[in-house]
């Protein structure tokens, strides 16, 4: 398996779109557009419209906050220690670990019985517990010490209107 066939390409994209947003000045809000093109320097393949319903949904699940109007976008909503990889993956994926992996029911009909159900449990709330060890804040960082950060693009943030202080 190679590395990353484990995380579905949205939350790739999500997990780059904060890791850039949390690497800027707490509260700056992020467009589409600048967003975009920083995503399509690193994949030029990148999608701006994939990438925009990806910001939507985490903006629905509480992480973004979207500001509307002509200096809209989008900014973090909350500081980036406080959000981890599993919010995100939750976010992305829609995990419910109370739900069996073999059945469409909301319950496993073999409940108490199969052993095998409970041992995927058992995983998938380890898996989750790993990526909650795992904070945008850090994440950020290794961006930046790749040489990604968004110091190289000070010009597409020049006069952008800062949010209110999520403090």
């Amino acid at each position: 398996m190679a590395v990353g066939q484990l995380f579905s390409q949205r939350f790739g994209y999500a997990v780059h779109a904060l890791a850039y947003m949390a690497s800027k000045p707490e509260g700056e809000i992020t467009t589409l557009p600048e967003l975009a093109d920083w995503m399509q320097q690193l994949w030029p393949s990148a999608s701006r419209t994939y990438l925009s319903t990806v910001l939507q949904q985490l903006a629905r699940a509480g992480i973004l906050r979207s500001h509307r109007g002509v200096a809209g976008g989008y900014s973090l909503a909350k500081r980036p220690a406080e959000i981890t990889l599993r919010d995100v993956y939750i976010a992305m994926e829609g995990v419910r670990v109370d739900r069996c992996g073999l059945s469409l029911e909301a319950q496993c009909p073999r409940t108490g019985i199969c052993n095998l159900s409970r041992r995927i449990a058992s995983i998938e709330d380890e898996f989750l517990t790993l990526l909650d060890k795992h904070r945008l804040s850090a994440v950020a960082r290794d961006l930046e010490l790749r040489g990604n950060a968004t110091g190289r693009n000070d010009r597409r943030t020049g006069g952008r209107k800062r949010a209110r202080s999520r403090r």
